[in-house]
Order: C-alpha cells, then sequence, then structure tokens
C-alpha cells in the first residue's frame, strides 16, 4: 500500500485527537473521511476500532508511520471507555475537524506560538500535555482559537444542565492569552451538535436549581463571564460558518457583494450596510450580542424601520427565536447560501486535499506492509 494524501491526513488527525469519532462521513463533506479510506487504513493494521464502536485509534503500526512522516503524538494512557473524559475527547475531536475543515490550523503545541500566527488554535488536550500547566485540568474550555486581533474561547454543550466556574476559568484561559500579543477582544464560542441544541442549552424551558461552590450553568455563566458570544455546530454547516469567521472583513465583503453602502452610519454603529434605506445586519458569526445590539440600535434611531438580518439557510430558526426573545419581531429575515458564501469567498475552498500519494520532505514515499487485522487492532 502505498500511502496517498487522503490517509495522511486521517491518521495525522486521529493522532492528535487520540479517538477519532466514527460516523464522520454523515457530519462532514471530506473524502479522507470517508468509509473506504478508514476502511483501508484498518485492513492495513494502522488504526483499529474501539470496542464500544465509537471511535477509532492508531496501532502501533500507525504510530510508527506517522514518525517516518515526521509527526510524533504521545499516545494516552489506557482509558476506561464508560468514563465522561471520554466522551468529552470524541466531542473535542469533532469541534477539531470543524476549524480544520474551515482552513484553520489546528497543529500548534504551545499557546506562544500562536503569538505569530494570523489565525491558529491549540487544542485542550495540546496544553494540558504541558506539565507545567497541570491547573488546566479543572478547566472545561476546548482550548484557544486566535482570529487576527481576536481570541475564542470554546466551550462545548450538550444539555442545560453543563456548567462551568466561571471566575476560574476567565482566570485560566486569560493567563493562557497573555502569551498572544496584540489581541483586543477575546470571546466565548458554544459549540455542539446542532444549533437548535445549542439554543435549548442557553435557554431552558424551566427554571433550574442553582448549583454550589461558584458553578454556573451556561445561561447564567455567560452573563458573569461578559463576553460576547458565537453558537457555531461541529457539523458541514458549522464549517461554512467558521470559514466566514475567519475570512478578513468578512461582514463587510458579503454586505457590499449584497449592494449595501458599507460606510458608517451614525447612531447604528452595530449594523453592516444600508440599502435602499433599510439597516442590514449580518448575522453569519451568529454572534448573539452584537445582533441584538444592532436590532436596539435600529429600534432607537427609528422604530419604524423594517430592518434585514442576512443568515445561512441552517441559521434561519435560531434568528426567529432570537428576535422573538427581544421583542424584535418586526424584522425581514434572509439567508444567503453557502454556494454564494464561496464564490464571496474564493480563499474559503472546499476540500482542497487531493488523493494523491504521499511524499516526504526527501522525495520518497512511504509504502505500509501487507496486514491483517489481529484481534488487538479492534479491541481495546
Amino acid at each position: 500500500m502505498i500511502f496517498d494524501m487522503f490517509d495522511y491526513e486521517f491518521l495525522k488527525l486521529c493522532g492528535l485527537f487520540r479517538y477519532m469519532p466514527v460516523g464522520l462521513q454523515k457530519r462532514y463533506d471530506a473524502p479522507f473521511l470517508s468509509r473506504s479510506v478508514i476502511s483501508n487504513l484498518r485492513e492495513h493494521g494502522l488504526v483499529k476500532t474501539q470496542s464500544d464502536r465509537l471511535s477509532y485509534k492508531l496501532t502501533f503500526e500507525g504510530r510508527k508511520i506517522l514518525a517516518e512522516m515526521g509527526y510524533n503524538f504521545p499516545d494516552d494512557t489506557r482509558m476506561d471507555l464508560k468514563r465522561p473524559a471520554y466522551k468529552r475527547k470524541l466531542k473535542n475531536a469533532l469541534w477539531n475537524i470543524s476549524l480544520y475543515l474551515a482552513g484553520i490550523d489546528i497543529y500548534s503545541s504551545k499557546t506562544k506560538e500562536l503569538a505569530e500566527m494570523e489565525i491558529g488554535y491549540i487544542s485542550f488536550l495540546t496544553l494540558r500535555a504541558d506539565k507545567n500547566i497541570r491547573v488546566l485540568a479543572g478547566t472545561r474550555f476546548l482550548g484557544i482559537l486566535r482570529i487576527r486581533d481576536t481570541v475564542y474561547i470554546p466551550y462545548y454543550l450538550e444539555n442545560e444542565n453543563d456548567w462551568i466556574i466561571p471566575g476560574y476559568e476567565r482566570e485560566i484561559f486569560k493567563a493562557q492569552i497573555e502569551a498572544i500579543q496584540g489581541i483586543k477582544e477575546i470571546r466565548i464560542i458554544l459549540t455542539g451538535n446542532s444549533l437548535e441544541e445549542l439554543w435549548a442549552c442557553i435557554h431552558p424551558e424551566s427554571e433550574t436549581e442553582k448549583l454550589s461552590r461558584g458553578k454556573k450553568r451556561f445561561d447564567a455563566a455567560l452573563e458573569e463571564l461578559g463576553y460576547d458570544y458565537l453558537l457555531v455546530p461541529f457539523n458541514r454547516d458549522g464549517v461554512v460558518q467558521l470559514g466566514f469567521l475567519k475570512s478578513y472583513r468578512n461582514r463587510e465583503r458579503l454586505a457590499k457583494a449584497i449592494g449595501c453602502d458599507t460606510r458608517p452610519i451614525r447612531h447604528l454603529s452595530e449594523c453592516d450596510g444600508v440599502l435602499e434605506n433599510v439597516p442590514y445586519i449580518i448575522a453569519i458569526d451568529f454572534q448573539v450580542n452584537r445582533i441584538v445590539r444592532a436590532l436596539k440600535q435600529i429600534e432607537l434611531y427609528d422604530h419604524t424601520i423594517v430592518p434585514k438580518i442576512c443568515c445561512l439557510p441552517f441559521q434561519k430558526s435560531a434568528v426567529f427565536k432570537l428576535l422573538q426573545l427581544h421583542h424584535c419581531q418586526k424584522c425581514v429575515v434572509i439567508t444567503i447560501d453557502k454556494n454564494n458564501i464561496y464564490d464571496i469567498f474564493p480563499e474559503f475552498k472546499r476540500n482542497t486535499t487531493e488523493q494523491e500519494p504521499y511524499m516526504t520532505k526527501e522525495g520518497k514515499y512511504i509504502d505500509a506492509v501487507n496486514k491483517k487485522n489481529k484481534k488487538a487492532d479492534v479491541k481495546e
């Protein structure tokens, strides 16, 4: 078997995550996550399926091949697959894949490396592997994402009972951010299976019991943290949203493409442009607080104006819920097809990896010896 770029992409991600979730082809549009690629790697004994059938893991041979490619990832200690920590690693992997498919570098090894990057990410797995910062073991954030002068702190939400200790989290991630220069803003990203689930997590239908020892569920924790927050699902829709988020002057460029005049407007600083005297709000990043601020500005400026909000099709339902929550139903919501997003932002290309042989820096191909699966390659 001569290694190709699809094999390389999958193995490298598998090494970074430790556990690669199954069913990725249904969630993302990426050929290197297909069943055929994974089956081929399993047949050659480079990855194995865990006993719970929820994830793949590198075998010794898989790590050896990656080392030949120049990549060495530490192996996890033997983990109980019933522990919550294992499930969190699977969700963390989905978030990382979304970033990776959006064209964001996820392979930073230290926070200070982000100081040299315009756009980059470091995972909590990498941060917690540093023996000098063991205090991170008590935190819940998934990593640190830098996009130019803004840092985003992502959290995974599964249900409305998920909690953090806001003051402690803020203290720890701000200490890490100090190693990155030129940062002007900090924002929170909430990620999960779908936008609908994320909305439900931070807007519980009934009051929940108060938690002890400084713990706060995310509906209250967001208010205490005081940062703007975004809702981003880890799926193919979230990949488009992240691609938009990392694009330079994204809202301005989209507003101009629609035909808006994007010159600053007095009293409407949070709006993105005006077309035929109608203010437009670009909501594709789904930065909730900013959308609300823009709506309130318009209401104060002229309550008779009917603004337009632009979002992706999958965000439309949540936008209506947001409008209803803040009593701003007098709006027009228009959707922008993701293919139009690709046309407006050509730097965000889909599936650029070609299925061609992998070549080392020395100009050599890597050949994996055919090998039948052993029981140890299927079960851990």
